[in-house]
């Protein structure tokens, strides 16, 4: 096992949060934002849907980085069939807090590392109950907090930790957009240590 700090890390994201995750861990990295347009959702596996995304921002950034272990993550929100993603304006965001309302919905978080031509993808997941909150404490979270990147529309790490009865997760970086135990799992299997 050699020391992490032998070698580059590259965060394929722009997301603070993903970054200060990383810092937490003891993970020297920099930001990247990967040069990926992500496609609309397809019929098919949720799952499998967002493993790929994760594995193409990774493989976005490889030509540019090829002696880095690039590290990158994609996220979704699941309530019975819909798929909710990043909102991006107040009123989508409205409308999926409003769905979620009152009701049990999953996080799935997907990761891919890739170094050195090899790649290694996974996935956690995470069940939460919102309360029941009126359309206008809603309006006044959103207002509030502007969760308009984050999948379903809440800050977890946040004001939205105030929205949920039930939190059930692994890790709770799952639902922050970065399982920090995957993250280091798959850096272990590289041959790598954050401890040395």
């Amino acid at each position: 096992m050699r020391s992490i700090h032998e070698i580059s890390i590259i965060l394929a994201s722009s997301a603070p949060w993903r970054s200060t995750i990383l810092t937490q861990l003891g993970i020297p990295h920099q930001s990247q934002a990967p040069d990926f347009v992500e496609p609309t959702f397809s019929p098919g596996d949720p799952v499998e849907f967002i493993e790929s995304m994760a594995y193409e921002k990774a493989k976005s950034l490889s030509e540019n980085f090829p002696d880095s272990l690039i590290i990158a993550a994609d996220q979704l929100a699941l309530f019975n069939d819909h798929l909710l993603g990043k909102p991006g304006n107040s009123e989508t965001a409205l409308q999926q807090l409003m769905m979620l309302n009152g009701n049990e919905h999953q996080i799935v978080t997907a990761v891919a590392v890739l170094f050195q031509g090899e790649v290694r993808i996974g996935h956690e997941k995470a069940l939460l109950e919102m309360r029941r909150f009126s359309e206008q404490e809603l309006l006044n979270y959103i207002q509030r907090d502007q969760p308009l990147a984050c999948a379903g529309s809440y800050k977890i790490e946040s004001l939205g930790g105030s929205l949920f009865s039930k939190v059930q997760a692994q890790d709770l970086n799952t639902i922050i957009g970065l399982p920090g135990n995957l993250v280091i799992n798959f850096i272990r299997d590289f041959g790598y240590s954050i401890l040395l």
